[in-house]
């Protein structure tokens, strides 16, 4: 009996400890349990070290890229859950409630009303306020800013933006307001038959003004940064990479997807390709030209369209002679630069306005009714006997326009500096445009390349160039959005050229609704870039947005802008 007893009393001792050594693992679950699933890491490389992630201040697609996974307006883009084109992993992505979860629009058009979601917070738990819109839509607008996009209030018609931006008036004279923690008013001057698209705008997302005023321009480091949207900066190590892990305080957790982002930064196209394919990165944007058929053949290389135009300033302070700068436009091949160097699917430019962007009844901006080959439309009717329809027709009458201006005192003995950042194919093609400038015209044009990160500033600050590159991809789907970067004094009018009738025409569309008349004034406009005293432009070829995304990756998306979207993909 004692034996039995003591037997039971081992028993008991060892239940016991089986039981306390399950209760310790994890409530319950049996200590045989198969490991936790290896977290799901997208990885990325779409640039080089971006210039900025501060919201109010960026102007490239990288950057809109990355603030679009750490911020959400008021309207955001969505996966639809439906295949984009030929990409069963790449969703299209359309306009849908942000961080709003209602909005009215008045009678007239001209007051917009939202109402904020219940659940919207901060990274650090503070809920995210009416004020908070408030402060970022005044801090872009702000001139003391100096952000590339401080012009944009204007130019969608916000009430006080004009006056604001151009004139030094308060930043909270905006058409802008709180009218409570969760009600935002704004107010347009116009109505504006895009204005919603303007609400998902990167630049325009929610930003805490105790935090920027706490820490100035360190704010955006991983250890300040406070973010609403669906990720989170963990890491920016610079020239490297920038890791983003899921934002725990976001309201619409179904919507996340990787456990981690990680966005890989260089600029040197063989080695993110040869990355690709050792499977360290999963999806790239860039690759050399000469590898994309061989992309094809593997399945891994896809196509999207773009609204995006691949263009060339040409600086009319140092090159006044418009036919000058005409007979640059005119004298270079793009079939030979879309089909030889390019390779990836683009279309000849014959307009600023790009492929993608429609007219007011639903048609191609270049199937509109006052397109007609606008690039080469005026000079049509100034020289009808000039075949403006072939390379070589156009070819002589650029021979003919630097003629006449050499009889007026123009020196072909100058050099003509061509600027671009040495990324990708732009090396390749400023190559075939000098090639085609220096053969045609007998000018001498040189190249002159530097670091994306600095590159667009240095247009300003550094004027030693004749002809930059720049592509300018649409930042609402309206045709406005590129005729308004050659008003006087724009922000991105680097060539600065300047018409007062130009500037006339894009204020009077601003104020017209949509609709046939206003398209008219739009294609006028576009019409004097290349008439007499134009050509402070040059617009080269129509985007296509190329790419290759690993075979495992699934639910990726892409806006109907062009911005890539990961933070519902899988893997």
């Amino acid at each position: 009996m004692k034996k039995f007893i003591a037997l039971l009393l081992v028993l008991c001792m060892v239940f016991a400890l089986t039981a306390c050594s399950k209760g310790a693992n994890n409530g319950g679950t049996p200590a045989t349990e198969a490991p936790a699933a290896e977290p799901v890491v997208i990885t990325a490389c779409i640039a080089s070290e971006p210039e900025t992630i501060d919201p109010t201040m960026i102007s490239s697609v990288d950057g809109n890229t990355y603030v679009n996974h750490l911020f959400e307006g008021l309207l955001r883009y969505g996966s639809t859950g439906k295949a984009a084109a030929d990409d069963p992993k790449m969703n299209s992505a359309e306009l849908e409630l942000g961080q709003a979860k209602s909005y009215t629009v008045s009678d007239d058009g001209l007051v917009y009303t939202f109402t904020l979601r219940d659940d919207i917070y901060w990274s650090d738990g503070q809920p995210v306020k009416a004020q908070d819109f408030v402060y970022s839509w005044q801090r872009v607008c702000n001139p003391d800013q100096a952000a590339d996009y401080g012009y944009l209030l204007a130019d969608v018609s916000v009430a006080g933006a004009e006056d604001v931006y151009y004139n030094g008036a308060a930043p909270d004279t905006l058409g802008i307001k709180a009218l409570d923690d969760k009600t935002v008013q704004i107010t347009l001057l116009a109505a504006t038959p895009f204005f919603d698209q303007i609400c998902a705008f990167g630049n325009l997302m929610p930003l805490r003004q105790d935090v920027i005023e706490a820490y100035g321009d360190e704010w955006t480091s991983p250890e300040h940064m406070v973010c609403n949207g669906p990720y989170v900066m963990k890491e920016w190590v610079h020239d490297s990479y920038i890791s983003m892990v899921p934002n725990e305080k976001y309201y619409d957790q179904s919507r996340i997807g990787p456990d981690e982002i990680k966005w890989y930064l260089s600029d040197d196209e063989n080695a993110i390709l040869a990355s690709y394919k050792s499977g360290e990165y999963d999806f790239i944007e860039t690759f050399p030209s000469d590898q994309i058929a061989s992309l094809k053949a593997s399945g891994d290389y896809y196509v999207l369209p773009s609204v995006t135009t691949y263009y060339l300033y040409i600086n009319s302070e140092n090159l006044p002679d418009w036919r000058v700068r005409a007979a640059i436009t005119l004298c270079i091949d793009r079939e030979h630069i879309v089909e030889n160097v390019t390779q990836g699917g683009q279309i000849p430019a014959t307009s600023l306005v790009t492929g993608g962007i429609t007219d007011s009844a639903g048609n191609l901006w270049q199937n509109g009714t006052g397109y007609k080959e606008i690039m080469w439309a005026g000079l049509a009717a100034m020289y009808p006997d000039a075949d403006l329809s072939t390379y070589a027709g156009r070819c002589e009458l650029a021979k003919e326009l630097l003629a006449a201006a050499v009889a007026d005192g123009f020196d072909t003995g100058i050099t003509i500096p061509y600027r671009f950042n040495n990324l990708g194919t732009h090396g390749a093609i400023a190559e075939a445009v000098q090639q085609d400038v220096n053969s045609v015209l007998g000018l001498n044009m040189t190249m002159d390349s530097t670091e994306w990160q600095v590159y667009t500033s240095t247009l300003e600050t550094d004027r030693g160039w004749d002809v930059c590159r720049l592509g300018w991809q649409a930042d609402y789907l309206d045709a406005s959005s590129f005729l308004d970067l050659f008003k006087t004094g724009g922000a991105y009018n680097f060539s600065h050229w300047s018409n007062p009738d130009y500037d006339a025409l894009c204020n009077k569309y601003k104020t017209m609704a949509g609709g046939a008349e206003r398209d008219a004034v739009m294609y006028e406009a576009e019409g004097l870039l290349f008439a007499e005293g134009g050509f402070g432009v040059s617009p080269i070829y129509y985007y296509t947005n190329s790419y290759c995304l690993n075979k495992n990756v699934k639910g990726a998306a892409t806006s109907t802008l062009g911005f890539f979207l990961f933070n519902e993909a899988t893997k």
